[in-house]
């Protein structure tokens, strides 16, 4: 899910442009920084308990719990499955105890907490006595965590091809079959983009079009936007139908590995605007990233929980959070130490707690996490600052505690 603006938003996240995925559907984007760094795989799980002298202060971030409890709500509703059960503990993870009843556990725990209005300090204090707290192992096996931010674009399309109109998104394949759980492809390895592509093996899945070669590249990217039909002037919802499982490399790190861009000073604007200066150049690239995400059109009914992330669960603005699903625990409570952007694009302390939700292609490794940021230009304006390194902790009320009755 993302946005653009200016170039019509601003095109959206171009930098790392990556789709929210849901426990298959989606994936979320990331805004890559100057190198891979960030990419650099941990050895074992992603977590690493901490003594509870190096709790971190999260005071500040009980001062604001807007919209917290919705979003813990979809992760327990993804944990009252019985299908969810299968991702804890990780699958080769010997390190990994975390099971799916204390995930949900802590989710009710945390929602007695927000109904009894404690004070930050009551708060903090429940965490020191009850709960234990890991920190990501992050890309420098330190704890550093590079944060950036994805969001649903909004663009204006067709539902047939014209003159204007001559860039599509796809539907999905019939004869691309994936695990119903976690969206990997099965059996022989899926083509590429560029062969899809080229082959014409696509043709007849059009699924809508749109003015220029970036927006459905970006919806592809982001796996979802919501779509306005400048024919009759509806809205459709489009949402992830599930991808070839290859490997995703965005834009601005194949121009930073040209030498065409600086990478220490790579941004959205930076990417849109050698584009913008360098057509030709577009197709190219697009073709050089082998991953290929597919859509579809939600219903009226589906609308209501679009857009959806990896847990196949709406995700809330602020309150989300995309990670590497191999590593870390998926529907868990966090706690983010990070400079984030505000309205005006200026980078500003925030500490919050947010609900681990997504994942995305090119969000693999202990060093990355991606904060959806909503719908929209505004959304997208603020995904598209490059956000600072911070840190990621994740939260667990202790086994041998027992939670109060969850609020009804």
């Amino acid at each position: 899910m993302k946005s653009l603006f200016p170039l019509r938003c601003l095109i959206a996240l171009l930098l790392a442009l990556l789709p929210l995925a849901a426990c298959g559907p989606k994936q979320a984007p990331i805004i890559e920084g100057p190198t891979d760094k960030y990419d650099t795989p941990v050895v074992g799980w992603g977590l690493r308990k901490l003594d509870t002298k190096d709790y971190p202060d999260m005071r500040a971030a009980w001062n604001d719990t807007t919209n917290l409890e919705r979003a813990i709500d979809k992760s327990i509703h993804f944990l009252q499955k019985p299908s969810s059960s299968r991702f804890y503990p990780s699958a080769n993870q010997p390190e990994d105890t975390i099971t799916c009843d204390q995930i949900l556990k802590t989710l009710y725990d945390m929602k007695v907490m927000l109904h009894k209005n404690l004070t930050p300090d009551q708060f903090q204090q429940e965490i020191l006595t009850r709960y234990d707290v890991y920190s990501s192992k992050g890309y420098n096996d330190k704890g550093g965590v590079q944060f950036t931010g994805y969001f649903t674009p909004i663009y204006h399309g067709s539902r047939t091809r014209t003159a204007e109109y001559q860039y599509p998104i796809y539907s999905r394949p019939h004869d691309l079959v994936t695990d119903p759980i976690t969206g990997k492809v099965m059996g022989t390895a899926y083509p590429v983009r560029r062969e899809l592509m080229q082959s014409g093996r696509l043709n007849g899945l059009e699924l809508l079009w749109f003015k220029k070669p970036l927006e459905p590249f970006m919806i592809q990217v982001q796996g979802s936007a919501q779509v306005i039909i400048d024919a009759t002037g509806e809205t459709l919802y489009v949402g992830y139908a599930g991808s070839n499982d290859a490997e995703h490399v965005g834009l601005g790190t194949q121009l930073v590995r040209d030498g065409k861009v600086d990478g220490n000073h790579l941004s959205l604007p930076v990417v849109i605007d050698y584009f913008e200066q360098h057509p030709a150049e577009l197709k190219e690239y697009i073709l050089r990233d082998d991953r290929m995400t597919f859509q579809k059109i939600y219903t009226a009914a589906e609308a209501a929980s679009w857009p959806t992330g990896s847990l196949n669960e709406q995700v809330t603005p602020e309150r989300s959070l995309a990670t590497d699903k191999s590593i870390f625990p998926r529907a868990s409570l966090t706690f983010i130490d990070v400079d984030k952007p505000d309205m005006g694009g200026k980078l500003v302390p925030y500490k919050g707690f947010l609900l681990d939700q997504d994942s995305g292609g090119g969000i693999r490794a202990a060093g990355r996490a991606d904060i959806y940021m909503g719908i929209g230009d505004q959304a997208g304006r603020r995904a598209g600052n490059t956000f600072a390194l911070g840190r990621l902790y994740y939260l667990f009320l202790k086994p041998q505690v027992a939670p109060p009755s969850p609020p009804q």
